[in-house]
């Protein structure tokens, strides 16, 4: 008798192999949700700023949000752990003990890479060619 291919291991192989297939830079940002047209804007606020013509500094009106942070200010060890799981959710660390602006920051970031990971990475990718810029 002679063994033939199970279909089934045809069609496995084939996923597997869609899912390890990695194209270029280029196919990638043509399947992104984000367009590169984004990732500019993004680099040229972060210039904008840099020049002094924007502010870096953003306002948010919730008053949970505000009692949140103060209460946070007043017991500083809960305010350095919620700073070290924002961090440890972004994959990042810091030295310094975590300050209510930097909580906040890492607050947003989070919230951006759960909710929407395509525009986190094009605030990534924009911060990284600005960077590259300022070389």
């Amino acid at each position: 008798m002679s063994e033939t291919p199970d279909v089934d291991d045809d069609e496995e192989l084939a996923a597997l192999r869609e899912q390890t297939t990695h194209g270029d830079r280029l196919d990638e940002a043509a399947n992104s949700a984000v367009s590169a047209a984004f990732v500019d804007t993004i680099v040229d606020e972060l210039d904008a700023i840099d020049a002094g013509e924007t502010q870096k500094t953003v306002s948010v009106w919730d008053g949970s949000v505000a009692a949140f942070l103060h209460a946070l200010e007043t017991h500083p060890e809960q305010l350095e752990t919620v700073g070290a799981d924002l961090r440890a959710a972004l994959e990042s660390s810091a030295d310094e003990p975590a300050d209510r602006s930097e909580v906040i920051r890492l607050a947003l970031r989070v919230g951006l890479k759960e909710a929407s990971p395509e525009t986190f990475a094009a605030l990534q990718e924009g911060v990284q060619q600005h960077a590259v810029k300022q070389l």
